[in-house]
């Protein structure tokens, strides 16, 4: 009967983890958001991200490469007017600014027919695409 009871909290812990998607790798942001008197605009950019356990990592065209040291704070929701209803995110603290970064679990923001994470960088809203 234990044996049983440990293989079956084996495999269901097996599965839990190969749902959650952890937010660590190779992302590009593709597009500023911002919002004036209920209007979206969207301002193309090309920044490419690699997030990590240690930090973050942004290769900006304007003012290089930024590496910040950055401590992951866990899984929170936002909720948006989307089909998900609300949206898993993962919750970044880098140390030395003392600013928030955070990045959806899932891409859902649907812009020219394609769907982008949002990242929620110190209020800032940026669409990337994961590489």
């Amino acid at each position: 009967m234990k044996k049983i009871l440990i293989f079956l909290l084996v495999i269901m812990s097996t599965a839990l983890s190969l749902s959650a998607r952890e937010p660590y790798g190779d992302y590009i942001a593709r597009y500023i958001v911002t919002s004036s008197n209920g209007t979206e605009t969207y301002h193309s950019i090309y920044n490419p991200i690699k997030i990590t356990h240690y930090g973050l990592m942004v290769k900006n065209t304007n003012a290089g490469t930024k590496t910040w040291e950055a401590k992951y704070q866990g899984p929170i929701r936002y909720h948006f007017t989307s089909p998900e209803g609300s949206v898993r995110f993962h919750n970044f603290y880098l140390v030395h600014q003392r600013v928030e970064f955070n990045i959806s679990d899932i891409p859902f923001a649907k812009y020219n027919g394609k769907y982008y994470y949002v990242i929620i960088f110190d209020g800032q809203i940026q669409l990337a695409e994961s590489i």
